[in-house]
């Protein structure tokens, strides 16, 4: 497959997922009062999120010298993702709460010392890889 074809693919992948976790996780924020309220937040966070995943797709391929570095994707490389989603989730979380750009509703759990949403850090942490993995697995490359 061109490099260009399983990127948009990549891209529609993270959108779907990114979409329907966003708009789930939606009530464990405060201030939240309907689906069709708070859906062009939702979007708007959705697009963000894609752009990470993008983000950390093209820095992978930087480091690995290769644009089709997905071909050759192993469990190296989904920890070393769920790690950096990790610490990118935690970083815009941090920045987030400090800023006041958001806040947790009651019901959100919240991780110990790094004083962040639970919900919001396993989003990036199981979906960056996941976005990256399921391109893998239902595209077939060349």
């Amino acid at each position: 497959m061109k490099i260009g074809k399983h990127i948009i693919f990549l891209s529609l992948i993270a959108f779907v997922l990114h979409s329907v976790w966003e708009n789930a996780q939606a009530p464990l924020f405060r201030g939240y009062v309907s689906f069709t309220e708070h859906f062009s937040a939702c979007f708007v966070g959705t697009i963000g999120d894609v752009i990470i995943t993008l983000s950390v797709y093209f820095i992978f391929a930087l480091f690995k010298n290769d644009l089709g570095w997905l071909s050759a994707l192993n469990k190296k490389d989904i920890i070393l993702l769920a790690i950096v989603g990790f610490l990118i989730a935690v970083g815009i979380e941090q920045r987030a709460m400090l800023q006041g750009r958001w806040a947790y509703a009651d019901v959100m759990p919240i991780i110990p010392y790094l004083k962040v949403g639970f919900m919001p850090i396993l989003q990036m942490t199981l979906l960056l890889p996941f976005s990256i993995y399921l391109t893998k697995k239902l595209k077939k490359y060349e």
